[in-house]
């Protein structure tokens, strides 16, 4: 997808979008190395649309915007569209300094108390016990027992969250933004789009450039999460070629159905990449993760590609490509059918 023709704000700007959208980019201490952040100008004052990881850069940031461009009028709510760590884990300190409430879907608010309330000890414990599934070498498993909890570095303490429903509807100076509620990449992440206006704030389940992790959830890694991204992708198809899209990462863009259908291709295609090579030989996810990406990985992106294989292989398995077995050492194996 080619970029629209719009500057990518510094830090400390904004770049207007629409009457009452602007957006933000924030760093972010991962490969990935930004975020997206949006404001909504609403007679009440400004909305934000995500907050960042919790570190002094994002705390910077937002001081910056506050006594900046957002100096003039007061902020009345926080909207967190999903738990995941660079959408929420400024939420609690921006909160305490704004004195605004949050907003969440319950599911998303739910799933980021509980990684957040997990002692470090029982966060490592879990991961062990799932990179022991995925065969990962026995180093591996020891350093990511005594690492603690990856999500609690990255936060501060998780606010309670009022909730968000699909078909809220946000009035703002300009428009009027509806709130959709998706299962895939997390939980129940909140998207807004204003169809009379062609406007759609996607935030991380299409995004332009690279495609949205779909992950194994570590409390339940049988759940067939690419199924539900897969009906949402569907769905994503039918969007006019003109509306502007507005990502949680990367830059807007139009043309999302052509890019909703280009990522069901490349699922896909990753989903024939498995099944062919399980018809040589039965597949471990660390065996997966060679098929899939041919290469080693870091701690912080290790836990992103594992979960991504493990949930194709999920896929393979609810849909009857595969089977799953467990040997003797506690191993899931995936063999064809």
């Amino acid at each position: 997808m080619k970029p629209l023709d719009i500057p990518v704000p510094e830090h400390g700007t904004l770049t207007q979008l629409a009457d009452d959208l602007y957006w933000a980019r924030f760093a972010l201490p991962f490969r990935l190395n930004h975020i997206n952040l949006y404001v909504l100008d609403t007679p009440d004052g400004w909305c934000l649309i995500d907050t960042g990881v919790n570190d002094k850069v994002t705390a910077d940031h937002w001081q910056a915007l506050l006594s900046g461009p957002l100096a003039h009028q007061p902020v009345s709510s926080i909207l967190v569209t999903h738990h995941h760590v660079d959408h929420i884990g400024y939420a609690g300190a921006l909160s305490a300094i704004t004195g605004a409430p949050v907003f969440a879907s319950d599911e998303e608010a739910k799933h980021g108390h509980w990684l957040y309330n997990l002692a470090p000890e029982a966060f490592g414990a879990i991961m062990a016990r799932t990179y022991q599934r995925y065969d990962l070498p026995p180093e591996t498993v020891q350093r990511v027992a005594a690492n603690g909890s990856r999500f609690r570095a990255n936060a501060s303490p998780i606010p309670n969250c009022l909730e968000i429903k699909a078909g809220d509807r946000i009035k703002t100076r300009a428009g009027v933004w509806q709130a959709r509620i998706d299962k895939g990449h997390s939980d129940a992440q909140i998207s807004l789009m204003d169809a009379e206006r062609n406007l759609f704030l996607s935030v991380d389940f299409l995004l332009p450039r690279i495609s949205p992790n779909i992950s194994a959830d570590i409390r339940n890694p049988d759940l067939d999460l690419l199924s539900y991204y897969f009906t949402y992708l569907e769905e994503m198809t039918a969007l006019p070629a003109d509306m502007s899209i507005f990502p949680g990462h990367d830059w807007p863009f139009c043309e999302g159905g052509k890019r909703a259908a280009a990522l069901i291709d490349h699922h896909h295609m990753r989903l024939n990449q498995l099944e062919e090579a399980a018809k040589t030989q039965p597949l471990t996810v660390t065996s997966a993760m060679d098929v899939l990406f041919g290469r080693s990985f870091g701690d912080h992106e290790l836990y992103f590609a594992s979960g991504e294989s493990r949930a194709h292989l999920t896929h393979l398995v609810t849909t009857n490509r595969l089977t799953v077995t467990q040997t003797d050492t506690g191993v899931d194996l995936y063999e064809a059918v």
